[in-house]
């Protein structure tokens, strides 16, 4: 009998946010690697009615979609609407499962947020967690009673696997450290930085520093708009994404400070990401080295998309991002100093060498980064633990 793997998110689809598209690249991985596949998603508005998430997201292999109830509104009732939205997504959840289970004896159970098992777990089937968020504190009961049930977990990077088998004894045959992925062809599209800017009716007397995703304050979105003081006056830094509110704060922040040259553009489809890349000369990922998200426990998948675009990258010097690149792939700046990161935007665009060096490594790097390959990984750790 085929083996089949349900993930279980309480994430919204389609949606704007990053690990929409990440979730649905792994199941289809999954089915590359010969599982049968279905998604579990609670009844919610995605904001996207009638969009489909396959094409709004770029994913070839389709597999069920089930969206099961729940009640509760995050939007509406804020941290309490997602306790009950969770508890209530767990039970719908485990009451399928239970049905599911008469009929195939070999699931496996997936997901990449701790909370989403909390009832699961106890039906004792083969359960994988990915870890991208390490929650603390108020958390540490939870993660300690779901962990005692998980086969395996993928982790994205190695500040969080430590920290996993320290504090909660989590056996480290049974975890793996996968960083995110990208799909390289998807970026790598054969497009000049004139062709792009036309493309966008972009202008092409300027130098142009571009910034792709959240404008949530810890991706250190506030540090990359100041340093606009400190840039030439033909220098604009564009900002493409966020939500409504998140870049209302920001657009807030740059009028207070009187910050020259900052354009701001509204969410964009994900397909058309690599045609504004393309429009750069240098791409910026300027996390904050103030939280710990930021410096330690995050796999950026910008960095990855950024890679494998080919155009040069600044990018801020904290322990999660020299995980994945070096000195020979991109430029660091000295995090959350606006000054410095003007100044190494500013050599970077004067050494074309180095650039030329830097954006062909990075290629080279990110193509070691595929989604067939993070799926290889994960299979591999599934077999093994089950």
């Amino acid at each position: 009998m085929q083996r089949k793997i349900i993930y279980i998110s309480h994430w919204r689809f389609p949606s704007e946010k990053t690990m929409t598209p990440l979730i649905m690249k792994t199941c289809e991985g999954f089915i590359r690697e010969g599982f049968s596949v279905e998604l579990w998603i609670p009844k919610r508005p995605s904001g996207f009615a009638g969009v489909d998430p396959f094409i709004k997201h770029g994913i070839q292999k389709r597999f069920p979609i089930y969206a099961l109830s729940s009640i509760g509104s995050i939007n509406k009732f804020g941290k309490l609407g997602f306790i009950l939205m969770a508890f209530t997504f767990n039970l719908s959840v485990s009451a399928r499962l239970l049905r599911e289970r008469k009929n195939n004896t070999s699931l496996i159970l997936y997901g990449h947020d701790i909370r989403d098992f909390i009832v699961p777990s106890f039906l004792k089937l083969p359960l994988f967690i990915e870890i991208h968020d390490f929650y603390e504190s108020s958390f540490n009961f939870i993660n300690r009673l779901v962990l005692k049930k998980t086969s395996g977990l993928i982790v994205t990077n190695t500040f969080k696997q430590k920290a996993i088998e320290s504090r909660y004894g989590f056996p480290l045959d049974r975890m793996i450290c996968q960083p995110n992925a990208v799909s390289f062809e998807m970026f790598d599209i054969p497009v000049s930085r004139q062709q792009a800017r036309e493309k966008l009716s972009f202008p092409s007397g300027i130098k142009i520093v571009l910034y792709t995703g959240h404008l949530f304050s810890w991706k250190g979105v506030y540090t990359l708009a100041e340093s606009a003081s400190y840039l030439s006056s033909d220098t604009y830094i564009y900002f493409v994404g966020g939500t409504k509110e998140d870049r209302k704060a920001l657009e807030g922040f740059v009028t207070a400070k009187k910050l020259p040259r900052i354009v701001f553009l509204e969410h964009q489809e994900h397909v058309n990401i690599p045609f504004f890349q393309k429009a750069a000369d240098i791409l910026v990922l300027p996390n904050t080295a103030k939280e710990v998200a930021s410096k330690y426990e995050t796999s950026p998948v910008k960095l990855f998309e950024y890679m494998a675009s080919g155009v040069p990258i600044v990018a801020s010097d904290v322990p999660s991002i020299r995980e994945i690149v070096s000195d020979k792939e991109v430029f660091f700046f000295i995090p959350d100093d606006p000054q410095n990161l003007a100044k190494v935007i500013r050599n970077a665009m004067n050494d074309e060498r180095a650039v030329e060096n830097r954006s062909r490594a990075s290629k080279v790097l990110a193509r070691t980064h595929s989604w067939p390959s993070r799926a290889q990984a994960i299979t591999a750790l599934i077999k093994k633990c089950t």
